[in-house]
């Protein structure tokens, strides 16, 4: 599944892993060999709060509402950290580093899911 900036017209991932479950969000990006776009779907909108403790490398992260709109962004999140959302979300997306400024994704921009 490819996920757009349909507000700017511009792509944040070719294709994203769904991290649904209890176990599938418990390991998120931990233990991978790199960066990969993944995509959590919570079960109501929170202040969600992650950890960046046997990632990879660093990360942009894109918190949405439940209309896919952004109303968070933290850029170049670096490993061996932690970070707590000011905003309530839905749907956060963990990308690789850069994606944020390459796409001028901005809060209030409006996300798209294309199967």
């Amino acid at each position: 599944m490819r996920v757009l900036n349909a507000s700017r017209k511009t792509v944040l991932a070719e294709s994203v892993e769904e991290c649904r479950s209890f176990w599938e969000q418990t390991r998120g990006m931990m233990f991978r060999r790199e960066v990969v776009p993944l995509m959590f779907t919570f079960q109501k909108p929170q202040t969600v709060h992650l950890h960046s403790w046997f990632c990879p490398g660093v990360m942009d992260l894109v918190f949405l509402d439940d209309s896919w709109e952004v109303v968070e962004l933290h850029s170049e999140w670096a490993p061996r950290r932690s970070y707590r959302s000011r905003q309530d979300a839905l749907i956060l997306l963990e990308l690789p580093a850069g994606t944020i400024a390459h796409s001028r994704t901005a809060v209030g921009d409006q996300v798209h899911l294309v199967k």
